[in-house]
């Protein structure tokens, strides 16, 4: 996984934390549209990581780009 992506998912990340809910959607939309994904990792993304940051229910972002390059780089989903 390159930095870029790193530094994308970050970013998204922090977006999120500091957003109103009426734009989350779109933040989230740019990071799939960016990493080009399937279904399956937005989905694991959203529920994994992206969803909660959203709703303020995780406090380390450092511990969630580290989840959200898991679920990228995770053969599995």
């Amino acid at each position: 996984m390159q930095m870029d992506t790193t530094s994308l998912i970050y970013d998204t990340l922090t977006n999120l934390a500091t957003a109103e809910p009426t734009q989350c959607a779109q933040i989230r939309q740019k990071l799939y549209d960016e990493l080009n994904l399937p279904f399956d990792k937005k989905f694991a993304l959203y529920s994994g990581v992206l969803g909660p940051v959203s709703a303020g229910r995780i406090d380390d972002l450092n511990d969630a780009v580290n989840k959200a390059r898991a679920i990228l780089e995770d053969k599995n989903y």
